[in-house]
């Protein structure tokens, strides 16, 4: 009688040749004389049928038992060797974005004050991301420099985090705010995006 080959398995007994044995189903792994397929185990994933072993996920993804692939880290998470079975939660205030490898940013409501390898980030992260201040905007990846300002508010430079509500310019009460128009840190925020110049950053247009 002849074995099944890896890749393939058969529970019959007394074969007489290889096309007796049925091919491993994706998710799963076959070695020689195999009588039933292996589940792969967390961490590890077979993406066709008739594989004699399971391959690792790669850095930033993760998967279940009996996998044919391996799901990327929600942001939030990660995953920074291969053949892990779940991703991890990023550290308080860490976060991630899809698929990353180590939490290296800031998460929302939070800024990164200097840039820094991100290993050394990892290992302090509240020595690195800082609370937002008062009136900023801080989505997730925010840096100091690109701390979110808003209309009605301006700071000294890119590197100061003390946001100063406008004064009055004359006119009503609301005459300087409509003249401090902020910046954004993304354009999809609600509020409208100002040019940047070396002199009037923080200006509405016309003024």
């Amino acid at each position: 009688p002849l074995p099944c080959e890896a890749g393939s398995y058969s529970d019959k007994t007394n074969l007489d040749a290889a096309g007796e044995c049925t091919a491993c189903p994706a998710g799963s792994a076959c070695s020689t004389g195999s009588v039933d397929p292996t589940p792969c185990s967390p961490g590890t994933f077979a993406a066709t049928e008739g594989q004699p072993k399971c391959e690792p996920c790669p850095p930033g993804t993760a998967s279940n038992q009996g996998s044919d692939s391996c799901d990327s880290c929600e942001a939030g998470s990660n995953a920074a060797n291969a053949g892990q079975g779940q991703c991890i939660p990023c550290p308080h205030p860490l976060g991630s974005a899809r698929g990353d490898v180590i939490c290296s940013v800031c998460m929302k409501d939070y800024y990164l004050l200097s840039s820094a390898d991100p290993d050394d980030i990892y290992k302090s992260p509240t020595e690195y991301c800082k609370s937002c201040p008062p009136n900023a905007d801080c989505p997730v990846n925010t840096t100091l420099e690109s701390l979110g300002i808003p209309a009605g508010f301006w700071r000294a430079s890119p590197f100061s985090a003390v946001l100063t509500e406008c004064g009055g310019f004359g006119g009503d009460g609301d005459a300087g705010k409509q003249r401090c128009a902020g910046s954004e840190a993304e354009a999809s925020r609600r509020r409208r995006m100002v040019e940047v110049s070396s002199s009037d950053e923080y200006c509405a247009s016309g003024f």
